[in-house]
């Protein structure tokens, strides 16, 4: 076992023992962090590894790609699994990395509810570029979430959705203006939203939530593990909309597995900073 990969070991023990702690989390990101400015080969084997333990599986497939040796069986068996679920998920139900916070990705527009798209998975970046279907330009960043319109749109580059000329070109709506929490007066906040805002893709259909008398900001998805590492639990149960549903509240938290059959939509308060959750189920 070399220095790199007993590092990461007492790591991942450290995870495993407190359950998934945010604290250990944080330690498994910043040693990814440090790993990506490393050269030696075991270090990007090493990087794998951590990528793979936050189900970071796109990244680890990047990452491990260059470092498989034609006839290493067990290493090309490996690249194909993480192939698989990069494919299906990418990094999108990535254990998420605490304190994080919500800062606009460089290159992108500020959109206001939907601050980190590329972490969500409604941008994909393109090699080579695609060519966006409202202004003809190449863009290495698409949209891939939902988009109501009359014409079949696979590309969309975040200038054209954030200037609202994609949803004026084509009549359509990243959201659906009925599927939104009440309390909201303001109607430019809501043209905001459906026409300038990128969507996220729910079993059912999407719904947004509102607080403050505003939308709230889009984070991503989450399971119970999720919630309970970022601490929110108690937070997300102290909520009035659990009271219209006929389940436990804390029963159906606990149900909630990003990425499975029930699934969880996290967000946060523009104002107050309070989160709020929205779940559905396939």
């Amino acid at each position: 076992m070399n220095k790199y990969q007993k590092k990461y070991v007492e790591l991942k023990k450290s995870y495993q023992q407190t359950e998934g702690a945010a604290a250990s989390v944080q330690a498994l990101y910043e040693y990814k962090d440090w790993l990506e400015k490393q050269e030696e080969e075991e270090a990007r084997q090493t990087l794998v590894d951590v990528c793979e333990a936050l189900e970071l599986y796109a990244t680890a497939y990047q990452t491990l790609r260059p470092l498989v040796r034609q006839g290493d069986k067990k290493a090309l068996k490996r690249l194909g699994k993480l192939q698989e679920l990069g494919e299906e998920n990418g990094d999108q139900f990535a254990l998420r990395r605490p304190n994080q916070g919500a800062k606009t990705p460089a290159g992108l527009p500020d959109f206001r509810y939907h601050p980190d798209p590329l972490a969500t998975g409604a941008f994909l970046r393109a090699d080579p570029p695609r060519t966006c279907q409202c202004c003809g330009k190449p863009v290495s960043i698409y949209y891939a979430g939902p988009f109501y319109a009359k014409p079949d749109i696979s590309c969309l580059c975040p200038d054209c959705i954030a200037s609202g000329k994609a949803a004026q070109k084509y009549q359509g709506e990243f959201q659906d203006p009925l599927s939104v929490e009440e309390g909201v007066q303001d109607p430019e906040r809501l043209e905001e939203l459906i026409y300038r805002t990128p969507g996220y893709r729910g079993w059912q259909q999407e719904y947004w939530r509102a607080h403050c008398g505003d939308y709230c900001a889009f984070l991503g998805y989450v399971g119970y593990r999720e919630l309970k590492q970022m601490g929110i639990v108690e937070q997300i149960l102290d909520d009035p909309i659990w009271a219209e549903w006929d389940a436990e509240p804390e029963e159906l938290l606990r149900s909630l597995v990003n990425g499975g059959g029930a699934q969880g939509y996290l967000f946060q308060c523009l104002h107050c900073g309070k989160y709020l959750l929205w779940s559905d189920c396939d």
